[in-house]
């Protein structure tokens, strides 16, 4: 269960990366930077619904899984948060996406 949240939380943080990339006219370096904070607000969030669900059903999640998870989920939500805004940012610039 820990591990489909923690994919879920990547595919948000590349979905929000995108969007931010295509909405802000911003410079290139600029956009990566805010994906990355996306990805990272998103770990934030992760790590927030985790505790709050074991707090309320004792026993649903083992929090030594949340916590790799939360570990994994700070580089790779943050990688592709940075990724789809780069792709987002290429895509709104008329650019190819490679």
């Amino acid at each position: 269960m820990e591990t489909v949240a923690a994919v879920v939380a990547c595919g948000v943080a590349l979905v929000l990366g995108v969007i931010a990339g295509l909405r802000i006219p911003i410079g290139q370096p600029w956009i990566v930077l805010i994906g990355l904070v996306l990805g990272e607000v998103v770990a934030a969030v992760y790590l927030g619904l985790a505790n709050w669900a074991a707090r309320m059903w004792n026993g649903l999640l083992d929090p030594r899984a949340v916590g790799v998870h939360f570990m994994v989920l700070i580089v790779a939500a943050g990688l592709s948060g940075a990724i789809g805004a780069w792709f987002g940012y290429r895509k709104a610039m008329r650019g190819g996406l490679f």
